[in-house]
């Protein structure tokens, strides 16, 4: 009998290592460590081609969008009329993707490990990655965002944390000075979104970013949706914003999203629904 071949996560931290996800493999077709981080790519049966960093699955070829889509369009459409924006992290380039679909004036993609984006454009090509790279709005800075952050003041509409979780390098962005820098960086009615884990494994990781959040941008708002590619499935965003009230008029938003064409899963309706937790979510988030 032929032996199956399976890649299975690695735990996440808060799991206490109680639960590994697997996914039954066609073949592995990359894999290196950059500086930072080890690199693998691999096509499975049930995701298509998927993208790891230190063991832990980032997006998939067949769910990426969701994730994108939501941090994006969240973020952007939260904003009266974005203009300049940061992406701290996503050197898969699937944010850098959808930012560009807004007409902004320039996004800015800070990216601590290169290795990232070269991998991203020679194997995951449903991202984009080439063509949001040619686009004059783009420039890319490879160093960290906390650096990145501090360089700027009153100047980006929209920062976007699409970072993996917090651990190694990527602990600092998550840190109550690193949030105090983007406050600093945002201009006026500027709005900041970041990834805060799945609602099975990482509460206490959405209670600390919420908490941190609030002290010092006052309104914040938790987003949930389901997405495959996440253990947990149920996954959450944080937004927070400057001087602004995040709530939205549907109508307004059904205006605005008709110039974005072929979404997959952001609508109107999805970007207010995904802000109404259940009641089980309100009660761990408030504790």
């Amino acid at each position: 009998m032929k032996r199956e071949n399976w890649f299975f996560e690695s735990p996440l931290p808060q799991t206490k290592f109680e639960v590994k996800v697997g996914f039954k493999l066609k073949r592995k077709i990359f894999s290196s460590k950059s500086p930072y981080q080890k690199i693998e790519i691999f096509d499975t049966f049930p995701l298509g081609r998927i993208l790891v960093l230190d063991g832990i699955l980032q997006l998939s070829q067949k769910y990426e969008f969701i994730y994108h889509e939501m941090i994006a369009h969240l973020a952007l459409f939260s904003h009266p009329c974005p203009q300049n924006v940061l992406i701290i992290g996503g050197g898969d380039g699937g944010a850098l993707r959808e930012v560009l679909r807004h007409p902004i004036k320039e996004v800015f993609l800070a990216e601590i490990d290169k290795k990232v984006l070269e991998v991203s454009k020679k194997f995951l090509p449903f991202l984009k990655l080439k063509n949001s790279l040619r686009d004059k709005r783009t420039k890319v800075l490879f160093e960290n965002g906390v650096q990145t952050v501090k360089n700027f003041k009153n100047f980006f509409d929209v920062i976007i944390v699409d970072s993996p979780d917090p651990a190694g390098a990527a602990l600092p962005l998550f840190q109550k000075k690193f949030y105090q820098n983007c406050y600093l960086a945002l201009r006026e009615r500027g709005v900041f979104i970041t990834q805060s884990g799945n609602f099975f494994q990482q509460i206490s990781e959405i209670r600390m970013i919420s908490k941190r959040l609030k002290e010092i941008f006052g309104e914040i708002e938790i987003s949930h949706f389901f997405t495959p590619d996440y253990q947990g499935a149920d996954f959450s965003l944080t937004i927070a914003g400057k001087e602004i009230n995040l709530e939205i008029d549907l109508e307004e938003l059904k205006k605005r999203t008709k110039k974005i064409k072929n979404l997959k899963y952001y609508s109107p309706q999805v970007h207010l629904a995904s802000f109404v937790l259940p009641l089980l979510y309100q009660k761990i988030v408030s504790r």
